[in-house]
């Protein structure tokens, strides 16, 4: 592909308004947070909700092949990841028998068995978890009473990615964000889609060229507003474009 036609493809991407309906979606998740209330300020609703939206959403992508990788595991304790990998059909997998819904079938129990369940998945998985301290929201959530209610939401949460892509589940990420940054303190702030449109333009313009050079590498970085923009040539036949946004989207795993 020529470069000028790389970079209007680029920018028929980054432009594309069409319109995504994330409505009945967002509503729902905002609508557990409400559980929270009285333990939590409504500024510290999101250490829950995204935490919860991220693990359901890796729950549902892995649904189809559970009980294939159960059955690996049962065989071969020891089995490598790769081959988990594989059979989950994704770079993740979960090897716990339990599930949200389980989880719900010992009340008594369920901050201990919620936290063995999270160490089901693979170690990619558990460090995004770490990085969000959710062990402690689990706690505080048992100690108030929370805990069942909000796990209970949460397992009739439909984010299967074949019912909701990549591109939608984005966007309810997005939105999600964007409310719970209405009130952010100082340097947590929600950085506006037509912010990060200008930023492409700059970045495609003039003197920009050589970024699509065959087999050039270009990553660019700036943690303000946590976008990350690769243009990435692995083979000499094709070319491909990716962006991301990494806080958003790499850092809590919602691409799947």
């Amino acid at each position: 592909m020529e470069k000028q036609e790389m970079k209007n493809t680029m920018r028929n991407v980054i432009w594309d308004d069409t319109p995504v309906d994330i409505t009945e979606e967002v509503n729902l998740i905002w609508g557990i947070a409400n559980k929270l209330r009285g333990p939590y300020q409504s500024d510290k609703y999101k250490n829950v909700i995204i935490p919860m939206t991220i693990i359901r959403r890796f729950e549902c992508a892995l649904e189809k092949t559970k009980s294939d990788v159960l059955n690996r595991v049962s065989t071969n304790p020891n089995i490598p990841d790769k081959v988990l990998y594989k059979v989950s059909g994704y770079t993740f997998y979960n090897k716990s028998r339990l599930s949200l819904e389980r989880l719900l079938d010992d009340s008594a129990n369920i901050a201990e068995n919620f936290s063995a369940y999270l160490q089901g998945f693979s170690q990619n998985v558990k460090d995004i978890i770490a990085n969000l301290e959710f062990e402690k929201e689990i706690i505080k959530m048992d100690r108030h009473n929370r805990l069942y209610g909000v796990v209970e939401a949460f397992s009739e949460v439909d984010l299967d990615p074949t019912v909701i892509d990549n591109v939608k589940m984005g966007y309810i990420f997005e939105d999600l964000i964007r409310r719970f940054s209405e009130n952010a303190e100082a340097g947590d702030h929600y950085t506006g889609r037509d912010i990060i449109k200008v930023m492409v333009e700059i970045l495609l313009a003039e003197g920009a060229d050589d970024i699509f050079d065959d087999h050039k590498v270009v990553t660019v970085l700036d943690k303000r507003v946590a976008y990350l923009i690769q243009v990435n040539d692995k083979e000499k036949s094709s070319q491909s474009l990716d962006i991301w946004a990494c806080e958003d989207l790499l850092h809590y795993g919602l691409v799947v």
